[in-house]
């Protein structure tokens, strides 16, 4: 029997990206970071990818039929106070990927996107919708917020918003994140199926706050189902040791869950290598480049999907705040990574 031709879907899933991106990475498409395309081609050539001659031929033959229409452009609207940069890829890596998914996507409908900053120097919320007024921007794509729980007044009525996840407390917009109840309870039962059964969680405390507890809450739940013996969990920063080291001694978990890498830096510097003596999980990794186990996010198709939810918005004519806000949950992929092995 001939073997399987791979697909792009089948690079797409040991990527961790939705399939257009790789689509764009095989084109060399200047909307994909060279770091991402260079990623993607990489594994393309491992898994043995070579295109498939028919299927070429007929994307060429409709691309000579499709002709591109610029249509406009979408606001990407940020907040810098707080020296909050959503560009810094080792703090938030997710919101870079946000920003390169809603690229790739608003441009096959035709837009481009354009960066505003509500807390430039001198700017207000009343003079910067008057400036995407008088530029004919209508459509915006907010960025998440530097601290949770935040309000924010700004004149809503004359746009079509979409926002990520849950760091805006008000007004409530339409929103597009990550499934991160799912991903912590996958996680859970990765780690179980394995052998772990002492398994704690290091979440720090505005981490969970930012994600609208839904973390905390998968894991509570997946414990209670599982009848696990309770280990409270460890709100302390990533990078506390001191704390870390009093839980860990108090506990003795035989695997963490954890939001950030930096647990992994803190346990090796109290001595402790894993997986060999704890394993180690995390339901948020941005990217499957890491020996860190875990669920990848997806991020840059959850900027593709933001923007398949606001280009209908603006043709409905739909602004303003929503009177029922829907939440789009986008699930994210299992990584097995180095930080955890079979239990005996």
């Amino acid at each position: 029997m001939e073997p399987r031709r791979v697909t792009q879907l089948d690079v797409a899933r040991k990527a961790g990206v939705h399939r257009a991106s790789v689509s764009m990475a095989l084109k060399n498409h200047p909307n994909i970071p060279p770091h991402t395309r260079d990623r993607i081609l990489r594994i393309a050539r491992k898994l043995g990818y070579s295109p498939d001659p028919m299927l070429s031929a007929l994307a060429a033959y409709r691309s000579r039929l499709r002709t591109a229409t610029y249509h406009g452009t979408f606001a990407w609207l940020t907040n810098s106070a707080f020296g909050f940069d959503w560009r810094d890829r080792r703090a938030r890596p997710h919101f870079s990927d946000y920003y390169e998914g809603a690229q790739q996507r608003a441009a096959i409908y035709g837009f481009k996107i354009e960066t505003f900053d509500l807390h430039s120097p001198q700017m207000t919320p009343a003079r910067l919708a008057a400036v995407l007024r008088a530029r004919s921007i209508s459509g915006v794509l907010l960025c998440p917020q530097p601290r949770p729980d935040t309000t924010m007044a700004f004149p809503w009525d004359a746009f079509s918003i979409v926002t990520f996840g849950y760091t805006l407390a008000a007004p409530r917009l339409h929103t597009v994140t990550a499934a991160q109840y799912r991903a912590m309870l996958q996680t859970m039962r990765e780690l179980r199926q394995l052998g772990y059964r002492r398994i704690g969680l290091a979440l720090h405390q505005e981490h969970d706050q930012r994600t609208d507890h839904n973390y905390l809450a998968g894991y509570l739940v997946e414990q209670q189902l599982a009848n696990a013996p309770p280990i409270p969990p460890l709100t302390a920063d990533y990078a506390d040791t001191a704390a870390l080291e009093h839980w860990w001694l108090q506990h003795r978990p035989d695997a963490i869950v954890t939001g950030n890498y930096r647990l992994l830096e803190a346990l090796r510097r109290l001595g402790l290598r894993p997986p060999r003596d704890v394993g180690v999980a995390c339901p948020v990794l941005p990217t499957p480049d890491t020996d860190l186990a875990g669920v990848v996010e997806n991020s840059v198709h959850i900027g593709e999907v933001a923007v398949d939810v606001l280009v209908p918005m603006l043709q409905r004519s739909e602004r303003g705040i929503p009177s029922s806000p829907h939440r789009v949950h986008v699930e994210g992929l299992w990584r097995p990574g180095k930080t955890v092995r079979r239990q005996c």
